[in-house]
């Protein structure tokens, strides 16, 4: 019989966080060559003559592939687990890594950077975050801020050791690095990894006796069809992507430009990246937070609040452009921008309940990928047509506190929208034993 597992007993509690730890450390390898696409915007124009436009529609296909990939994602990660799914998507990245350090052609780019490499960032990171939600009954909004400010740490730290590797070795060298080293560690990190607690005989953390078990077992597909079709019928299913969408468009143009934009306005490269660096750093602490607060002290005021203070700083940079104005956005954007996607897992929890996340995480992660594509091909294309950023930056700010507003309308989240997963959970297979017998 599967022990409880309970918060005060060590040695089981260990491994619901291994797992946490595991998920923050693939989304920084992964991601971190979407989020740092900036530092490689100067050295492309120089060697090939790519216009900004040609460089954000590489980024925007990126993106854009992820997104439609990532619905599909979910399922999987649902039916077959997340770590089936995982190795796939590492195989894919490395040989696209690979390739993309021998790019000469636009099409390469466009190709290996925007189809391939957005394949394999759906396949790997769309399921593993409702894997992570399967490990927690208590305390997911503090696993969850462990997770998400992971997308805060990967820009943070290693924007820096690209632009160090820039200097010194070429962005051609820099790519093969990142291929083999992140590739090594993701690999390492997935023999670790389990896809549910019931794979080493746990429960999930913070199970108390009195609660209903959670069947340790992948899910019937004729439930799981059925409770996508209840999931798809709320409105907050369609109106949590639609706010990814906007909360996206509104930081994509500023993580894509923010490097061109400040090196317009007569930043170096390093004193760039510092803007960016600043900005992730500042992030990194709401990444963690915005779970926290939005379970515990609600979750449409401390969201849209997030978004508030994405959207306001830029558009005052849109018509302030000094240097201390540069610092003081970045810190107000750096602290929005973290929390801006960091209550969603709980929305649906507080939603869905117990229910295989894999659908509503890859429908929203459709329209963040999509707002994302938008907002960092915007950036450039509107900056080929005016020859400044203002009005990106105008656009950007705009899409925030739309954002904003589509949050305080959401559904109120103190009941279930949809029927009890582990009850209907439990009536089906105890009607399949019946009818076995």
């Amino acid at each position: 019989m599967v022990q409880p597992l309970l918060p005060n007993q060590p040695l089981k509690s260990f491994y619901p966080w291994l797992i946490v730890g595991i998920v923050a450390m693939m989304q920084i390898l992964v991601s971190t060559r979407v989020l740092s696409i900036g530092v490689f915007i100067e050295p492309w124009e120089t060697q090939f003559g790519w216009s900004k436009n040609d460089i954000s529609l590489g980024y925007a296909i990126s993106l854009l592939t992820a997104a439609l990939a990532s619905p599909f994602s979910g399922y999987i990660g649902d039916r077959f687990g997340a770590k089936i799914s995982g190795f796939v998507g590492i195989l894919i990245f490395f040989v696209a890594m690979i390739l993309m350090s021998f790019i000469t052609e636009l099409w390469h780019f466009w190709l290996i950077f925007g189809i391939f490499l957005g394949i394999a960032q759906a396949i790997i990171l769309v399921p593993l975050v409702p894997a992570a939600m399967t490990w927690f009954r208590r305390k997911l909004d503090v696993a969850m801020g462990i997770v998400f400010l992971s997308w805060g740490i990967g820009p943070a730290f290693i924007t820096p050791l690209l632009v160090v590797s820039l200097n010194n070795f070429g962005w051609r060298v820099t790519f093969f690095l990142l291929a083999i080293v992140s590739t090594l560690i993701m690999g390492s990190l997935l023999i670790l990894f389990k896809n549910r607690p019931s794979d080493i005989n746990m429960d999930a953390y913070g199970t108390l006796p009195g609660d209903l078990p959670i069947v340790g077992m992948r899910p019937p597909a004729i439930l799981l069809k059925e409770f996508n079709h209840h999931m798809r019928k709320t409105r907050a299913y369609w109106n949590l992507s639609s706010i990814h969408f906007l909360g996206c468009v509104g930081h994509s143009m500023i993580i894509v430009w923010i490097i061109p934009f400040a090196m317009d306005r007569g930043f170096t490269l390093m004193e760039a990246s510092f803007i960016y660096t600043l900005m992730s750093t500042v992030s990194i602490v709401t990444r963690f937070l915005a779970p926290i607060l939005c379970d515990r002290y609600g979750m449409r005021g401390s969201l849209s609040t997030f978004f508030i203070l994405q959207g306001f700083p830029v558009l005052v940079l849109a018509y302030t452009q000094t240097s201390s104005m540069f610092i003081l956005m970045a810190i107000i954007f750096g602290i929005g921008w973290g929390g801006e996607s960091g209550g969603f897992p709980i929305f649906n929890r507080k939603y869905f309940g117990q229910a295989p996340m894999g659908s509503p995480h890859g429908v929203q992660l459709l329209g963040a990928g999509v707002g994302m594509a938008l907002g960092g091909w915007m950036g450039g294309a509107i900056y080929d047509i005016f020859d400044s950023y203002s009005w990106a930056l105008i656009l950007s700010g705009v899409a925030s506190l739309g954002g904003a507003f589509s949050i305080m309308i959401l559904e109120n989240p103190s009941k279930l929208l949809i029927p009890d997963w582990i009850q209907r959970e439990k009536n089906y297979n105890e009607l399949n034993v019946i009818k076995e017998l």
